[in-house]
């Protein structure tokens, strides 16, 4: 046998393999459905918010939850300078600051083990004590732990943020 004729067997086998399915085992998510309800929860809070809903938000974080937010205004990039807090302390600060928060074009991306999202958004906003709007480009990722959000990490620009106005601090 040639090594063509070995190599054209080795792709024929490769492409039965790839079209039953039993190629992607190993990629799966390590249970589908988690995979689904990461997403499902993300979905879930991102309308809250946009419904003003902090009862519903809150109600989707474990209880120690933390928000991660690595830029920050003074340009620190170093580990000192991640911004980290409670999550319930985001939830009711974005509350407070905007009204008709909308997060549109979103983009979603699940980790293997399907307890992570990493979700692209742009953010249409406006400044509750200004009326401004207020975009930005968002990415967040959101990891789950027993079906509660456990970890949201927001990366943005933080220069778009200060020309709107807001300053990029941990709440109080």
């Amino acid at each position: 046998m040639s090594n063509l004729d070995s190599l054209s067997m080795t792709l024929r086998a490769f492409s039965v393999a790839l079209l039953s399915g039993s190629l992607w085992t190993g990629f799966a998510y390590a249970d589908k459905d988690s995979g689904r309800d990461v997403e499902a929860i993300a979905n879930r809070f991102f309308a809250a918010l946009e419904r003003e809903d902090e009862e519903l938000a809150l109600s989707l974080l474990a209880p120690e939850a933390m928000l991660h937010a690595p830029y920050n205004p003074n340009g620190d990039a170093s580990d000192a300078g991640i911004r980290s807090f409670p999550a319930s302390l985001y939830v009711k600060g974005a509350l407070a600051t905007y009204d008709n928060l909308v997060f549109v074009n979103r983009h979603y991306s699940i980790t293997d083990d399907g307890r992570t999202v990493w979700i692209e958004a742009q953010g249409r906003l406006r400044v509750a004590a200004s009326g401004r709007p207020y975009e930005n480009r968002y990415v967040f990722k959101i990891a789950l732990a027993e079906g509660k959000i456990e970890a949201i990490t927001e990366y943005t620009n933080v220069a778009t943020l200060a020309q709107q106005g807001v300053i990029a601090t941990a709440p109080d």
